[in-house]
This record gives C-alpha cells, structure tokens and sequence, in this order.
C-alpha cells in the first residue's frame, strides 16, 4: 500500500463539484479521506456512490464517518464558537493520519477551517483550489482578506479556472507553485451535448440564470428582458436556479410585457440542462463575481449566444464575436444587456458564426478527455515534487 497516496480532502459533501473532481480519478492509487466542510442534508450521490464502489482504483471515505450524520448539526454549533467542534476533530483526522497531502476545495468554507484547526507548522503539504468569487469578490472585506492571506501562507501549490485569479495571488505575495488554469467543473463532456440541434438564428428561447443570493444579478436580466420585451413576442424567456425573487420579478415581464416566461424547477437534471441549452438561442448570465461559469462553457459548448458579466473572467473565453461581455458599472446596466438581446435576436450572422467560434474554443480548451488527463497529473507533479513554480 506503500504507493498508494493519501490524500485529504477538506470540501462540500454535497457538492456537484466535489463530486465530478473525485470522479477523475477513478483509475489511480489514491485513498481519499473527504471531510466535508459545510452542512449537509445528504451526501451527493456521485460521492455517495463512490464510496461504495468496489471496481474502482481508488476509494473515497467520508472520515470520521460521524461527519455523514453530524456535518450539520456541528456546523450549527460553529457559527457561534468559529469552527471550534469541526476544527477539533479536522485537527486529531490530520495528526493521526499519514496525509501525503491536504486539498482544500474552496476557501471560504474549506479553507477557512483548515486555518482554524491552528496546525499550520505540522502540516503536510497543503493544496488550495479557488472556486468562482473565493478571491476575486471577497479580497474586497478586511476580514476575509486576513483569512485568505494566511491560506496562502500555508499553501504550497494553488489552481484556479481563472488567469485572473493568479494574477491576483501573486500580487498578494503567494510564492508557490501554480497549477495549469483549468475549469473546476471538470470541462464539457461532448458526448453528452445534442448534436441534433438547430442553428442558433432559428431557435426561439433566451435562457437565464435566475439566482438573486449572494452575488446572483438575475433581476437586472429580466429587466433586461423587459427592456428588449418589444423584440421578444415570438421567444420564450426560460428561467433555472430560479429565487423567489426572480419568480415573483418574471411575473411582470410575463403579465406586464406580455413575454411567455416558463421557470425551471429547481434541480433540473444536467443532460435536460444542456439540452434546453441547445434549444436556446440567448444565454445570460449576470452576477457581481464569477470564475468562469460553468453555464457559459454551456452555452459556448451548444451554440447558444453568451451574454455575459465582465465580473467574471469570461474575456478569457470570449471574443468581441463569439459573446458579449457587459458591464455592471454602467447607470443602467439592464439597457446594456437589452441591447445585447436585440442585437442577437435581430442578427443571424451573429449567432451562428459566434456558435462556430465558440465549439472550436470549447474543444481545444475546455473539452473533458483533455481537461481529465491534466487533473490527473495534479496530484503526481504535487506528491512527487514535479509541479511548476
């Protein structure tokens, strides 16, 4: 058992995006110990599978395993006593066990309270992954500036899916390695994009992310969608990851400006998600921070028009053809992105040619046999001492 790693991993037990990264390394020698840093109902059941599985190379273990019953109860004792019970049993987990390396999967959460078991000097190597707004929304309030600081004192090697993010952790003083800049989401799997779509110019639906908490934008969108409202009597507006306030604001466009409005239930599953995608002729996506947005690698991956926030790093992804990129700082942000509707409804030039554009990007950098096979090298240029300053 001598060349198996082990390996811990501090991440949401009921995240999609734990769940798809474990998923990579089914075939290699890898013990995961996963101790879930955040409240959960349930185990995801990608996770959930995977600790059962016996045909895979490697095994994921939910350590302790009182954390499968216990992660929420604890985490509501810790919001008075910061982190002081799940710190408590992360920090005897790490000092009885021989981690090749700890990998926290997001900060806020993850890494937080990794920084609360007060381990650093006796730590093994420590792996950091930036999710979306881990940084680039929250280096903004003192405190969690303090917290990120000392992450990045601790960590040796951080990955990020923006170039933005990098930037922004050397210009804080990190000094370790970086891994190569990849989607966290894992990359479009094309097997599972429609191939039967229409072009983009002859579909009749515009697509939005409907989420309103924390640095969801979506009531600018349907205001944007009210402002184009005259352009959209032929299309439907559909709405997923809908909040209350998205719905009650989407009544208005439908009933106000007589725009037909259909509103997704809340856990759609993802093959229905990338096929309302391929049906659609206009995505937008709205928020105060984002990394790259797995649903504008979506979009990109179906032909589907992005219309996307410059707070996230979609400059990276987009071209002035392919997609547009608005700002938020503008007055009225809404009439902005309205006329980024109108212009895609009334262009079929547009759509079409940034739909071909936009596949050719997804598949030379975002396809997922080739995002897979880095992952995979992750941890063997980490553990082995390979990976680049």
């Amino acid at each position: 058992m001598s060349d198996r790693q082990q390996i811990l991993i501090v991440g949401m037990a009921d995240s999609i995006h734990v769940a798809r990264w474990l998923s990579q390394f089914a075939d290699q020698p890898i013990d995961f110990a996963l101790f879930p840093s955040s409240p959960h109902r349930r185990i995801h059941p990608i996770i959930k599978k995977l600790t059962s599985s016996t045909s895979n190379n490697m095994s994921v273990t939910i350590r302790p395993p009182s954390m499968k019953w216990l992660a929420l109860p604890l985490s509501a004792l810790d919001i008075p006593f910061e982190n002081y019970f799940r710190s408590r049993l992360l920090r005897r987990l790490i000092n009885q066990t021989k981690f090749n390396l700890i990998h926290v999967l997001e900060l806020q959460h993850a890494g937080y309270l990794l920084l609360s078991t007060k381990l650093a000097p006796n730590l093994p190597k420590v792996f950091i992954t930036n999710w979306g707004s881990d940084i680039y929304w929250f280096q903004q309030f003192p405190k969690h500036m303090q917290k990120i600081l000392r992450l990045l004192s601790i960590a040796s090697f951080y990955s990020a899916e923006c170039h933005r993010d990098i930037e922004i952790i050397r210009q804080l003083g990190y000094t370790g390695s970086s891994m190569p800049v990849i989607p966290n989401s894992g990359g479009i799997n094309m097997d599972e994009v429609p191939h039967n779509a229409q072009l983009p110019s002859q579909r009749r639906k515009i697509l939005i992310k409907g989420y309103t908490g924390f640095v969801g934008q979506a009531l600018t969108a349907i205001k944007a969608c009210e402002y184009a409202a005259d352009h959209l009597h032929n299309y439907e507006v559909v709405i997923y990851s809908a909040s209350l306030k998205a719905r009650v604001r989407a009544l208005k466009l439908r009933y106000i400006h007589n725009v037909q409005v259909a509103i997704l239930k809340k856990k759609t599953p993802h093959h229905e998600m990338l096929k309302l995608f391929s049906e659609a002729r206009v995505y937008v996506g709205v928020s105060l921070s984002d990394g790259i947005s797995t649903s504008l690698l979506e979009a990109m991956a179906t032909g589907c028009y992005p219309i996307q926030t410059n707070t996230s790093c979609a400059d990276e992804w987009l071209t002035s053809i392919s997609g547009s990129i608005v700002s938020l700082n503008s007055i009225e942000p809404h009439k902005q992105i309205g006329s980024c509707i109108i212009a895609a409804i009334q262009s079929y030039e547009i759509v079409n040619q940034a739909a071909i554009d936009n596949l050719r990007t997804i598949r030379s950098k975002a396809a997922h046999n080739s995002i897979n096979s880095i992952t995979q090298s992750f941890y063997n240029s980490i553990v082995l001492g390979s990976a680049e300053q």
